[in-house]
């Protein structure tokens, strides 16, 4: 299966790396995030229908590779884009 893509917000300091599991979860906010192994969090900044799915089944995911940024401003803040499958 191809990794899927999603543009992501994250704190530097909880950045993930390849081979780290998350699930996605959906906030009050209806912000969804996905959540690491290790209580580390990132933002899904535009999630696509794959990513609704994959939270409605709570489906184990997988990093596959991670291509981030400095958040414009914002030195503890990282975007870019996370490759993932499940």
């Amino acid at each position: 299966m191809m990794p899927t893509q999603a543009q992501i917000d994250v704190k530097a300091s909880e950045k993930p790396v390849a081979g780290e599991k998350f699930v996605i979860q959906m906030q009050e906010n209806s912000e969804m995030l996905g959540l690491l192994d290790d209580g580390r969090t990132f933002r899904f900044k535009s999630p696509s229908k794959a990513e609704r799915d994959f939270q409605q089944e709570a489906k184990s995911l997988t990093v596959v590779s991670i291509d981030l940024n400095e958040a414009d401003g914002r030195e503890d803040r990282l975007v870019g884009v996370l490759s993932y499958q499940a």
